[in-house]
């Protein structure tokens, strides 16, 4: 796929469909040619040249309702048939027929080639494993796409840029109003971004129910004769008053009251926004009931919630507003607000197209979704046979990964299907790695296993540095040995850089308050949660969760401290003010403080106090760099060699046998730490002097 590769969006809604085209970061919303709306009709009918579609479908429903059906998905969503007057149709052919056209007239309109990708939104409850997703990716195959992606409807809402603005693992909570109504609670990671929980009601279309029995009962004497009459008449009525209330439903978003006629000869009806709200009472309900039930089942509180996202043409119900707050205790029931809780609900413009632009910028990303070959490793050559007869199951692994063997042992037994049994040598000494097939996998017609190059090798042919860092603030290696957090000295930018492929995952910048020149770190907080401490020339010291991005706790030293070390175990900071007289000495000045709290705890006047609490430092103790680590296979370790006339040195041995493999000199007077990525692929070395700080990664 290439950047400039077209990519179709289509948000499928049971009344309404909306529609996007994405090439590279650019994306247009596709408008219906029939109508110049930016909402297709989400109709089919089937006349007698094929299948139609949208405005096309509304307008011959007229002459012809019983081959109109709205909503195709519905069908799917029931794994259900449909008939159009006397052929028989199933969901998935429906709704394939609607996304050709809707393609053939997106090509049509921008002047376009084929267009290969399609991105489809899909109901909430479309969860991973379930039957349906194929089905839409197969619907989408049979539309003549050939690559179809995915999209749940929550995780497209939460992604809304008018609406997204939040720091990597944020927890949204997405009240989508459609046809559906749908609360859910969304973990956002980008393009990584999860749905953890979810409810589904049809509140939608039982309000749209409500409301033709509303007019069912005021137009009693005229309308039951039109929907009683016999043949397509009957039908074409009941359809003709769907679309009616609909319509009044969608102008009471610009107005408290509607009235409008049925057909010419009926009289009026009227609707208001008051009236509309008592018959949303019972979705409301449940919405409120909801809310409740999706944080619970996350085990998460109001507190959690980095933003609310309420998304859908029900967006568009004032009420629906007021019974979320009220559910998360925003507002009370009365409607004043709390005065001291925050507001982060967020209703974009345009609501009903929040989940088609999530879905777009999800498929924007499509570019990035890359996976490319591993490179070939340091320390890794493959070893592999040829199996008899091209095919055979796998019996037993003779040597556990890790354990050195020696040519001509026996590393596997297979099973042929003519119940041979054939062992499996080494040609060589060495040790295998990994075993990634399991015993009693099928395997041929050729298996290839890792194993460690001999220690003699390595030495001879040092690894290939992948990449060299710089930043004039310091790195943090998080414990998970995936990622590496960077901080520049003034902690004015934080950046989470996966280890793996060098992307900045999240980047989160502090609001430093008041005070001037400030310096800053990253540490881990007793939880294990990335949190960046700051202080300034003004003697403010802050402490935000890099994760939710909130500022936990901000005090002032009067000390002005110049340098600032955590105890990251007991969550406390020892702020170094400069020294004073203290009677006929001066004496350093270090105050201690809580970093839950911002409380002072001791005052302590000694020039030599951290000898006496060495739980105290500069950086990180609690991140993956260490003076000293193992690998996680358990094959490498790398160390702090001693200083040679001020020079530090990296070693890289083989735990098995201690043979030193690779050493790299750094820089007169520079500070060094080491760690390996979780994969044990990756080897890091991070360099500090007073001017900057360096990360190089060699891949082992």
């Amino acid at each position: 796929m290439t950047l400039t590769e077209p990519n179709l969006v289509v948000d499928v809604g049971a009344s309404g469909t909306r529609v996007a085209l994405v090439v590279a970061d650019q994306t247009t919303l596709v408008k219906e040619p029939a109508s110049g709306a930016a909402s297709w009709p989400s109709s089919v009918c089937l006349a007698d040249e094929g299948f139609l579609v949208g405005t096309p479908a509304e307008v011959r429903k007229r002459a012809m309702p019983r081959r109109y059906i709205d909503g195709p998905r519905r069908a799917v969503d029931a794994s259900a048939s449909i008939w159009l007057e006397h052929r028989e149709v199933t969901g998935p052919e429906a709704l394939a027929a609607y996304l050709t056209v809707v393609g053939n007239e997106t090509r049509q309109l921008f002047g376009l080639g084929p267009i290969d990708r399609l991105t489809l939104t899909v109901p909430a409850d479309y969860l991973p494993g379930d039957p349906r997703r194929d089905t839409m990716i197969a619907i989408g195959e049979a539309a003549g796409f050939r690559d179809v992606e995915l999209i749940g409807g929550a995780v497209a809402a939460a992604l809304d840029p008018r609406t997204d603005n939040l720091p990597a693992g944020a927890l949204v909570l997405v009240c989508d109003l459609g046809a559906t109504w749908t609360t859910a609670i969304v973990q956002v990671y980008g393009s990584h971004t999860v749905q953890l929980a979810q409810e589904s009601s049809p509140a939608g279309q039982e309000l749209d129910a409500l409301l033709i029995n509303d007019l069912r009962t005021q137009g009693r004497t005229w309308l039951e004769p039109l929907l009683a009459a016999p043949g397509d008449a009957g039908l074409r009525a009941y359809y003709e008053a769907i679309d009616f209330v609909r319509r009044l439903k969608h102008q009471l978003v610009d107005s408290d009251e509607v009235v409008d006629h049925l057909t010419p000869l009926s009289p009026p009806y009227r609707l208001t926004r008051d009236w509309l709200e008592a018959f949303a009472a019972p979705a409301l309900r449940w919405l409120v009931d909801s809310v409740h039930g999706v944080l619970g089942t996350v085990g998460a509180t109001t507190a959690d919630l980095a933003a609310v996202v309420v998304s859908g043409g029900g967006a568009h119900l004032s009420a629906a507003h007021a019974a979320v707050r009220s559910g998360l205790g925003y507002e009370p029931p009365g409607g004043a607000h709390r005065a001291a809780a925050p507001e982060p609900l967020r209703v974009a413009a345009e609501p009903e197209l929040a989940v088609l632009r999530g879905a777009a910028r999800f498929a924007a990303g499509a570019a990035g979704r890359v996976v490319t070959a591993d490179p070939p490793r340091w320390r890794v050559e493959p070893t592999s046979w040829e199996i008899p007869g091209g095919r055979a199951r796998l019996a037993r692994w003779c040597v556990p990964p890790g354990e050195p063997y020696q040519a001509g042992a026996v590393l596997a037994h297979i099973r042929t299907p003519d119940e041979r049994v054939f062992e499996l040598t080494a040609a060589q000494q060495g040790r295998q790695l990994g075993q990634q097939v399991a015993v009693g996998d099928l395997v041929g017609p050729v298996l290839v296993v890792a194993a460690a190059k001999d220690a003699t090798a390595l030495q001879g042919q040092p690894p290939p540095r992948r990449r060299h860092l710089e930043s004039t603030g310091s790195w943090l290696l998080t414990p998970d040995g995936e990622h590496l957090v960077e901080c520049d000295r003034a902690a004015r930018l934080i950046r989470l850089r996966a280890i793996a492929d060098d992307t900045v995952r999240a980047e989160f910048r502090p609001d430093h308050g008041p005070g001037g020149d400030p310096q800053g770190r990253v540490y881990l907080d007793p939880e294990g949660r990335l949190a960046v401490v700051t202080w300034d020339t003004d003697g403010f010291l802050s402490v935000w969760d890099i994760e939710t991005g909130k500022l936990t706790v901000r005090f002032r030293d009067p000390g002005e401290p110049h340098r600032v070390l955590v105890d990251e175990t007991g969550w406390r900071a020892a702020a170094e003010g400069r020294t004073r007289a203290v009677g006929r000495y001066r004496r350093t000045v270090v105050t201690l403080w809580d970093l839950r709290t911002g409380e002072r705890i001791d005052r302590i006047t000694d020039d030599a106090w951290q000898q006496h609490r060495p739980e105290f430092a500069e950086q990180s103790q609690l991140g993956g760099f260490r003076a000293s680590v193992v690998s996680a296979d358990g094959q490498l370790r790398a160390s702090v060699a001693d200083s040679l006339d001020g020079i530090t040195a990296m070693l890289l041995q083989d735990t098995v046998t201690g043979q030193e493999l690779f050493r790299v000199l750094g820089g007169t007077g520079q500070r060094l730490r080491v760690g390996f990525s979780a994969d044990s692929r990756h080897l890091l070395a991070n360099w500090e002097s007073n001017e900057r700080s360096l990360i190089d990664v060699w891949d082992v």
